[in-house]
Parts: C-alpha cells; sequence; structure tokens
C-alpha cells in the first residue's frame, strides 16, 4: 500500500508537471521560444479566416503557439525595436491561464510572472471567460503617451479614442494568427474592470480595456 501511494503521487506530480510544461510555464518567469515562421498561409488565408468564435477546446495553448501569439499581439520584429503593431503610447498585455497571471515583456521576449492564482472564473460573469484556456488582458497605460500627443489628442477626438486603436492593433493580430492556426477567438468589454485593475495592482491611470479569449478550435 506504501509503495501504491508513492507511486501515485509521483504520478499526480509528472501530471501537473506536463500541463505546466505544455504552457512554458516551468518556474516563475517563462521564456517564451523564438516565433515561428514555418506556417505557409497567406494574408488572404487569414482575412478569409478571420472570425469572432465564443467556443473552445479545453486544451492548453502549446508554449510555441503562445509565444507566436504574443509576437504578433506586441512584439519586436525589427533591430530598431519596433514592434509588430503601431504603437501611439504603449500597451501592457497580461495572460491568465490555469497556471496564474502573466506580464508580456516584448524587449525579453518573456512572460513575467505575477500571480499563481486562476482569475479566469472571476473577472466576468460571462460563461466563456470561464472556459478559455488563455485570456489576453489588453491594458493602457496613460503615461507612455508622451503629453504633447496626448494634449493633440485630447483636442481631436479624445483620450479614449486612441486607447481604443492602440489595443486594436493588437486584437486584429492575435485574430489572423489564430484565423491561420486553428484556433479560435474573440475580444469583450464585459468584465470587470475595476476588479482586474485591482487583481493586476495596475497603478493609476492604468488601466484594463480589453479581454481577448483564445483557444484551439472544438
Amino acid at each position: 500500500m506504501k509503495h501504491q501511494a508513492v507511486l501515485l503521487l509521483l504520478l499526480s506530480i509528472l501530471s501537473h508537471f506536463s500541463i505546466a510544461q505544455n504552457q512554458g510555464t516551468i518556474g516563475k518567469n517563462i521564456k517564451l521560444s523564438e516565433p515561428d515562421f514555418s506556417n505557409n498561409a497567406t494574408l488572404y488565408d487569414a482575412l478569409a479566416n478571420r472570425k469572432s468564435t465564443r467556443s473552445f477546446s479545453q486544451e492548453n495553448i502549446s508554449h510555441q503557439d503562445l509565444s507566436n501569439l504574443l509576437w504578433a499581439a506586441a512584439g519586436i520584429n525589427r533591430a530598431s525595436g519596433g514592434r509588430t503593431v503601431p504603437l501611439l503610447g504603449d500597451i501592457a498585455i497580461y495572460v491568465a491561464v490555469e497556471s496564474g497571471v502573466y506580464l508580456y515583456n516584448a524587449q525579453e521576449h518573456i512572460l513575467e510572472h505575477k500571480l499563481d492564482e486562476d482569475i479566469r472564473s472571476t473577472i466576468s460573469s460571462q460563461e466563456p471567460v470561464k472556459r478559455a484556456p488563455a485570456i489576453f488582458i489588453l491594458t493602457i497605460d496613460d503615461s507612455s503617451f508622451p503629453g504633447f500627443m496626448k494634449d493633440a489628442m485630447i483636442e481631436a477626438h479624445g483620450m479614449d479614442f486612441y486607447y481604443g486603436n492602440q489595443v486594436a492593433y493588437s486584437t486584429q493580430n492575435i485574430y489572423l494568427y489564430a484565423a491561420t492556426n486553428d484556433m479560435n477567438t474573440f475580444v469583450m468589454g464585459g468584465f470587470y474592470r475595476k476588479k482586474v485593475d485591482e487583481i493586476l495592482s495596475l497603478p493609476s491611470g492604468h488601466h484594463s480595456y480589453l479581454l481577448q479569449l483564445v483557444g484551439y478550435n472544438k
């Protein structure tokens, strides 16, 4: 009986490790693999298949797909440090998965560990949020917009217009990646923003703006 108990404990540990490894959650911070550009899908393929879908397989997103998604959303794509999206100010992307919450660091292409807690079931009343394997929390830090730009932006359309534009660039890139990699995704604004800001310990002027749910096709 003692040997059986030890064996069951070892199997449980190995199972947990396997799940964590599939999500790339070995240790606290996650060193993401380099983006994989081997997919031969065309831009037309991506546009033709782009859609919003609220249902997902319960399979964890692979380490490689997570790396590719984050690079597409706001990664560095040239030696000068330029990004895959236009930057008016900056966008901070948090990723909520079963093992916790992480912040994407584009400069190092890593996920910085922030929380051990699985927050997916607590940040919205909508069922898809509770079931999605990964939730990208797109946040905007008002202080990342230069003062001279903000003055002109406020006069032209108001800051919320430009916050929305900044986030939209990243969400569309995630949509296009998902469309050519057997993944489903959709963007939603129906979540508890103040609660999310508190959970993430966002400073004054830094707010969660949209959620983007991502998972594989059923």
